[in-house]
């Protein structure tokens, strides 16, 4: 498996989320760029909730996870759970919005300003790696 070094996320995980979720392999990318998580690590956030691994997939997100069997020892632990689970709440964020970058927000924040100030990192990591990928 081929990694991503300065993530060290496994880019297989990356190209099939990408391709299932119909998202840019360099979108999720720059979503994990963003969120500097690392596998098996946890932070937690001043209301209460947590976020998990790579993505930083949030702890609100575990009861609706549990219906498809996905445990919060699965995405804290499996690279690629971490990822395709991401990748899956990136898209149904995009998909509810009539804007890319708000959707893209959305993963991070509803609230305007932090949608916008998270949007706009994702659009500078997203620069970056195209030039780092090209």
């Amino acid at each position: 498996m081929i990694f991503m070094p300065m993530l060290d996320i496994p880019l297989q995980c990356v190209n099939d989320a990408a391709i299932r979720f119909n998202i840019p392999a360099k979108l999720i990318i720059s979503v994990l760029a963003t969120e500097r998580g690392k596998l098996g690590k946890v932070v937690v956030n001043r209301n209460g909730t947590y976020d998990i691994g790579p993505a930083q997939i949030n702890s609100s997100w575990l009861p609706e996870l549990k219906k498809y069997n996905i445990t919060q020892a699965d995405i804290q632990y499996n690279a690629c759970i971490n990822i395709n689970v991401g990748a899956w709440i990136l898209s149904k964020k995009i998909a509810k919005r009539n804007s890319l970058l708000e959707g893209v927000g959305d993963y991070n924040s509803h609230t305007y300003r932090f949608n916008k100030n998270y949007a706009e990192k994702i659009r500078v990591n997203f620069t970056k790696i195209s030039v780092l990928l090209s």
